[in-house]
């Protein structure tokens, strides 16, 4: 039976620099862990002037490295404590591929995705590497924008 976990990043402030992209959090999967599944992303900004925003999925060919660690919450308060690691505030790995894009108005109004079943979902395949990676990266049109955005996994 797999466990559903969430990790919830608020007042993410994108690049100070309109039209940049950062990368905000990291995903890891360890080596004794099955692999998890990237299921849902979704997000909604904060700004007073209209524009886009975007958070991105990307995986490394060689992953991004730490940054600080963030846990993982569980769905279900009766599941274990996630296996895989997450992150925020990474610097990027090499060989990056874009596996999805979200967008969200900067002026505010949720953007989002979810799987349709567990294949449609991206899957991080165990012990890390290069199959056992994802990173979130924000996005937006002005400087500074603020937003929320919560990305939901399962293992």
């Amino acid at each position: 039976m797999p466990f559903y976990y969430d990790i919830n990043r608020s007042n993410v402030t994108t690049n100070g620099s309109a039209g940049t992209e950062t990368d905000d959090l990291r995903l890891l999967t360890v080596a004794s862990q099955g692999h998890a599944r990237i299921m849902a992303l979704y997000g909604a900004a904060r700004f007073g002037t209209a524009g886009g925003a975007q958070l991105r999925v990307k995986t490394f060919g060689t992953a991004s490295t730490a940054g600080s660690a963030v846990t993982p919450a569980p769905r279900n308060p009766r599941a274990p404590a996630a296996q895989s690691t997450a992150f925020s505030g990474p610097t990027a790995g090499s060989t990056p591929v874009i596996r999805m894009t979200v967008g969200v108005a900067q002026t505010g109004g949720t953007g989002g995705w979810m799987a349709l079943e567990p294949d449609h979902a991206i899957a991080l395949l165990s012990g890390g590497g290069a199959n056992g990676n994802g990173d979130v990266f924000t996005i937006a049109n002005a400087a500074s924008v603020v937003l929320d955005y919560t990305v939901e996994i399962n293992e």
